[in-house]
């Protein structure tokens, strides 16, 4: 039987053919600093969906998602505080017993609402010498350079920056989606390495110092320690295609000189009076909080209920009905 997808990498729907005979599948997961959300889960439900579709089409498939527990900041601007950190502080407890704790949580809300775990979950932490090794990469085929703060990716040596999300870096202006950076060759320039204060808790040591990795490079490390250089599919919510899909795929590509996924696919958003569900909102529910009031079921199904690409409005009307 044959399968279509819309592709977000070349803007239509797509017979779905696969490299090889498992289907590799990469979906964004967590950054475990706080309990995930029901807009956060609708990501999941749609990957368990997706590959739901593929084993019913007669496909193998070989599902990774990631587990953030460091290098993800509060700012896309690769500024702030690590989540981890801040989340750590609040709460008076290590980044590591609150990531174990979160985590935990997080595969036990996938199973309440079915969600089967996918093949590999790996954490960052487990795989910093993989992430060094592409920063280093990075750096010698000049594609990054070294600040004060850290080594950033150079968005103007990859003529193909925004092929995935439309963005025109000549149309950028300093300042506009990032916070200013003086040493920061272009506004869009990302961080694949921070250099660490003394008092960062979670950092490793590096050819550049003490430090931690950003948010982009974990996945390109995940996804091709565990999938290959290039594989099948790439899932995640929308709003990673701006920024973290888009680095992604630079700093990805720029390393192999070859296609990171074939088939980029994305989920829409759950909304609260038409503004995106969202921790820094302070607008979400959690999965602890629906299921004290309704069957996992129910929510399940309520996620399902539209188009995966188009937005869902929670409200609890919905949920009775």
């Amino acid at each position: 039987m044959e399968l279509k997808v819309y592709n977000t990498l070349t803007r239509k729907k797509e017979t779905f053919t696969p490299i090889g005979k498992t289907v590799g599948m990469y979906s964004c997961g967590p950054t475990v600093y706080n309990y995930a959300h029901i807009g956060n889960m609708r990501a999941y439900i749609f990957m368990d969906t997706l590959r739901r579709a593929l084993n019913y089409n007669g496909f193998k498939v070989k599902s990774v998602m990631n587990i953030t527990d460091v290098g993800h900041l509060l700012s896309d601007g690769d500024t702030g505080e690590d989540k981890m950190e801040k989340s750590a502080r609040e709460q008076k407890k290590s980044p590591y017993e609150i990531a174990e704790t979160i985590a935990a949580q997080f595969f036990a809300d996938l199973k309440s609402l079915n969600i089967s775990r996918p093949t590999v979950t790996p954490k960052a932490t487990d795989n910093i010498p993989e992430m060094i090794e592409i920063v280093k990469a990075l750096l010698e085929k000049g594609f990054a350079y070294e600040t004060d703060d850290g080594i950033y990716f150079s968005v103007e040596k990859f003529p193909e920056y925004g092929k995935l999300s439309g963005i025109n870096l000549d149309e950028q202006k300093s300042g506009a989606r990032v916070e200013v950076n003086e040493q920061k060759r272009h506004p869009a320039d990302f961080a694949l390495w921070k250099k660490a204060p003394a008092n960062h808790i979670m950092q490793w040591d590096s050819p550049w110092g003490m430090g931690f990795p950003g948010w982009h490079i974990e996945c390109t490390a995940m996804s091709k320690k565990f999938l290959g250089e290039t594989f099948d599919i790439h899932t995640g919510g929308i709003d990673h295609i701006p920024i973290h899909h888009e680095n992604e795929i630079a700093q990805s590509e720029a390393v192999c000189r070859c296609e990171l996924a074939r088939y980029w696919v994305h989920n829409g958003f759950v909304q609260v009076n038409a503004e995106k569900m969202s921790k820094s909102l302070g607008n979400f529910k959690t999965i602890r909080d629906i299921l004290g009031s309704y069957l996992p079921e129910t929510l399940r199904f309520f996620l399902l209920g539209k188009h995966y690409r188009s937005p869902i409005d929670f409200t609890s009307d919905g949920m009775d009905e």
